[in-house]
C-alpha cells in the first residue's frame, strides 16, 4: 500500500516538467513559445519586390534619356521606344518672332514600340496664324506618321544608328500636298555625356512659286545626366543646327537650343526648353520656348 503523502507529492511533480510515475505532463502546464522559421514565400516576395524596384529605376533612367523631337529640343536620339511601350507627350510652344507676328499653340505625340528595334508614332501641332506660318513651312493641324528603325545598337566601336521615315498629311488649316520626311540618326555615349547627330531631308508635295521643294536639316546635340543627392532624375540637353530656308533665295537658318528633362514620377517626365534662330529672314523665331510632359505606359 502506497502512503498518501507520496501520492500527493507524485501528483504535484506530474504537474511540472518531470511528470509523475511515467505519466505525460498536464496539458494545462505553461510551455515556452517556439519561434517559427521565416516562410519561404515571404523571402520570395521580398526578392520579387527588390527586383521590380531595380527594374523600375533602370527603366526610368532610360526613359529620361529617350530624346524625341520637340521634347524639348529638335534633336532626337537613335534609340526607339521600348518594345510594347506607349509614350504620350503634350506641350505648349511660344515663338517670339523678329517681325513681332508671334505665334503659339499645343503639340501632341504618341509613340509605340511595335517590335524590338522598331518604333511607330504620330504627332500633330497647332499654331496661331496658320496662313502665314504655312508660308514658313510650319503647318497647323497636319498629322505626321512615322516609323523609326534601329540599324545597330551602340558598341565599343560603333555608335547607335537608326533611320526614320515619315509622311505628313495636309489635314490642317491652309495646308496643301503630302510631305515626305527621311532622317538618319546617330548616338554615341561617353563616360559622362552622349552626343547625337541628325540629318533630315523633307520633300514637299506641293509648293508655291517662291518655296523650295526639298529642304535639308543637320543637327548636332549632346545631353548629360545631373547627379543630385545620389539620384539621376535630371537630364540637360543642348543642340545647334542648320536648315535651308523654306523660301527660294532665303538665308539659311542657324539655331541653338537648350533644355532640361526632369523625372517627376517613375514613368513621367517634365521638360522645358528654349532656343533662338540666329540667322534667317525677318520673320524668324527670335526666341522660342516650350514646356510639356511625357508619360510612358
Amino acid at each position: 500500500m502506497v502512503p498518501e503523502t507520496f501520492v500527493r507529492v507524485s501528483q504535484r511533480l506530474g504537474d511540472g516538467e518531470t511528470g509523475g510515475l511515467g505519466e505525460r505532463p498536464n496539458s494545462r502546464s505553461p510551455s515556452p513559445p517556439v519561434p517559427q522559421s521565416p516562410s519561404p514565400l515571404l523571402g520570395r516576395k521580398v526578392f520579387l519586390i527588390a527586383a521590380l524596384l531595380f527594374i523600375a529605376v533602370k527603366g526610368s533612367a532610360q526613359l529620361l534619356s529617350d530624346l524625341e523631337p520637340e521634347r524639348p529640343l529638335s534633336i532626337e536620339d537613335a534609340r526607339p521606344v521600348s518594345f510594347r511601350a506607349f509614350s504620350g507627350s503634350v506641350d505648349w510652344a511660344y515663338n517670339v518672332r523678329q517681325d513681332r507676328l508671334n505665334d503659339y499653340g499645343p503639340g501632341f505625340s504618341l509613340l509605340y514600340g511595335a517590335a524590338r528595334g522598331i518604333e511607330v508614332g504620330g504627332s500633330v501641332r497647332y499654331v496661331t496664324r496658320p496662313g502665314r506660318n504655312a508660308e514658313r513651312g510650319i503647318s497647323s493641324g497636319d498629322i505626321q506618321l512615322h516609323a523609326l528603325f534601329s540599324l545597330t545598337t551602340e558598341t565599343a566601336a560603333w555608335p547607335a544608328l537608326a533611320v526614320k521615315a515619315g509622311v505628313e498629311f495636309p489635314t490642317g488649316l491652309d495646308s496643301k500636298g503630302t510631305d515626305l520626311h527621311m532622317s538618319a540618326l546617330a548616338t554615341r555615349s561617353f563616360e559622362k555625356f552622349r552626343v547625337h547627330a541628325n540629318f533630315l531631308w523633307t520633300r514637299l508635295g506641293a509648293t508655291g512659286s517662291t518655296e523650295r521643294n526639298d529642304r535639308f536639316d543637320s543637327i548636332l546635340g549632346a545631353d548629360c545626366l545631373v547627379n543630385t543627392r545620389g539620384q539621376t532624375d535630371t537630364l540637360l540637353v543642348t543642340d545647334l543646327g542648320w536648315q535651308t530656308n523654306p523660301v527660294l533665295g532665303g538665308k539659311g537658318v542657324f539655331f541653338v537650343e537648350g533644355g532640361i528633362r526632369q523625372r517627376i514620377g517613375v514613368q513621367t517626365i517634365f521638360f522645358v526648353g528654349a532656343g533662338s534662330e540666329l540667322t534667317g529672314e525677318r520673320d524668324r523665331a527670335h526666341f522660342r520656348a516650350r514646356i510639356g510632359l511625357t508619360h510612358v505606359y
